[in-house]
């Protein structure tokens, strides 16, 4: 007899039933080869008394191993693992229970990607400068209105069915008009393609028009994750100054008179990591070039909302007459990172063509909170709740900026952001941005190391992007002076 009280090990704290545990032990030795097609079992009986469980739980347990066919019964001779099963090689016994570990790595190859970096926890539970919106300052109550009518309703129950790739028309227009209202845009409910968030818009454009060895522009400091799906999809990163004015558009000119270029990307309104805003004649002179030399421009406003001291500078898209501009932008910020809406507003042959894409990697977004979305802006909750927030977020910004000039300017220069969740910061070579960050991480204080934004510097930027959205004033004061504290020490 097989030493039944050595191959199968049970958990009883844990949360599967005791009889399924047996049964999936049973399984996985059969699968190893030790417990072979045609050996016979051992009565319920003699079982339970073996593992010291209760004859029912065992006899549960062999119900699931006869249903699933792991098992055969025999009225005269007893109960015999099925003959059915292809014959394994037997694994040795061990006393140890390896055989419950599970497999921590793959056991065939798989080409890696080497130019896409592992991906890190947020780690949002602890405090920290961290880059985004206070998930608090979130409308919870007045979207669980909404919620909650869309679900009580016959119509609303259909949103948790099958809808179309590219959002319900509903939603669309909503989209479409709060663009237009807001950003001076001319779309329709056809112009738009629904999607979680603006990193997969960026991702099905990548896929729809760039083909290996494509060129496109791009900052010479620039979001790393647009870069990496411009990679991804084989395209060659060209890439040109920023200064505080935005992206250089006379290098933009000298390239393309150069060279084919397929695309150019661009965040006019507040330039990631930098957060300056391109100027109105850099503007007209990109839409013209665009139109000259036949190339796309990608407008990412991924946080349009955001601006304090001014009306915010209507979008490149606004002004486009050729179609030459794909704008695309999200809720992400407006609301919570968590709230993966985003869109594309872009001519209706494209939007078809990106849903196409979009078909076969998420069938659709999630049509429920879309509409919940779509309800606030036609009620003006959206603009209600941004123009709460954004007397806030600029208090915050103040107090960051004063406090931080205040206490840190002979290591830390910036301007202060007109817009945005977040201040770049440069950093005095004397306190490099990568060990302070594992500094403070020992303080249980955030702060991005920066690196994502060293692309082409060789890692001598030494400056990173320092939210103020997350914290309120009380809590920013106590993290500047971790931070102060930390530096001095460092100095």
């Amino acid at each position: 007899m097989l030493p039944w009280k050595t191959i199968i090990k049970l958990q009883r704290a844990q949360g599967r039933p005791v009889f399924l545990q047996l049964a999936d032990a049973i399984i996985r030795e059969i699968k190893s080869g030790l417990i072979k097609p045609g050996t016979k079992m051992p009565g319920t009986r003699v079982m339970a008394g073996l593992l010291k469980l209760n004859r029912q739980t065992v006899v549960k347990s062999f119900d699931e191993l006869y249903s699933q066919g792991w098992l055969v019964s025999s009225k005269s001779k007893g109960t015999f693992v099925s003959e059915e099963l292809p014959e394994i090689h037997p694994a040795k016994i061990s006393t140890e229970d390896n055989r419950l570990q599970l497999v921590s790595k793959a056991g065939f190859e798989f080409e890696r990607n080497e130019f896409i970096h592992d991906f890190a926890k947020p780690e949002r539970e602890i405090q920290g400068f961290h880059d985004g919106p206070d998930v608090r300052l979130i409308p919870t109550e007045i979207m669980g209105r909404n919620y909650k009518s869309i679900l009580q309703r016959k119509r609303g129950l259909l949103l948790l069915s099958y809808i179309d790739v590219i959002g319900t028309e509903q939603v669309r227009q909503s989209v479409s008009g709060y663009l237009n209202e807001s950003r001076g845009l001319r779309t329709e409910a056809d112009n738009i393609l629904m999607t979680r968030g603006t990193q997969m818009a960026m991702y099905l454009l990548a896929q729809v028009l760039l083909k290996k060895g494509d060129r496109i522009i791009t900052t010479s400091i620039s979001f790393r994750y647009a870069d990496l799906t411009f990679m991804q999809a084989g395209a060659e990163l060209l890439r040109v100054p920023v200064d505080d004015e935005g992206m250089d558009v006379d290098e933009i000119a000298k390239i393309c008179s150069r060279k084919k270029i397929r695309a150019v990307y661009v965040n006019s309104h507040h330039h990631y990591p930098t957060t300056v805003t391109l100027s109105a004649g850099r503007r007209m002179k990109l839409l013209q070039l665009a139109e000259k030399y036949n190339f796309v421009v990608i407008e990412d406003d991924y946080d349009y909302e955001f601006h304090y001291d001014s009306s915010p500078i209507l979008p490149l898209a606004s002004a486009d007459r050729t179609g030459m501009v794909i704008y695309i932008g999200s809720f992400s910020k407006t609301l919570a990172p968590g709230i993966r809406i985003g869109y594309v507003a872009a001519p209706p042959d494209l939007v078809n063509e990106l849903g196409k894409l979009r078909q076969i990697i998420d069938a659709q977004g999630d049509a429920v909170m879309e509409q919940v979305v779509a309800n606030m802006i036609n009620d003006g909750e959206i603009r209600r709740h941004m123009k709460k927030g954004l007397k806030i977020y600029k208090e915050r910004r103040d107090f960051m900026v004063s406090t931080l000039r205040a206490e840190l300017s002979d290591v830390i220069q910036f301007h202060t952001p007109e817009g945005g969740l977040a201040i770049w910061a440069k950093f005095d070579k004397r306190i490099p941005v990568p060990e302070l960050s594992i500094q403070l991480r020992k303080k249980e204080l955030i702060l991005s190391k920066g690196l994502l934004h060293d692309l082409t510097a060789g890692k001598k930027l030494n400056s990173t992007r320092i939210g103020f959205g997350w914290m309120n004033i009380q809590e920013a004061g106590k993290a500047i002076g971790i931070l102060k504290s930390t530096i001095r020490k460092m100095e």
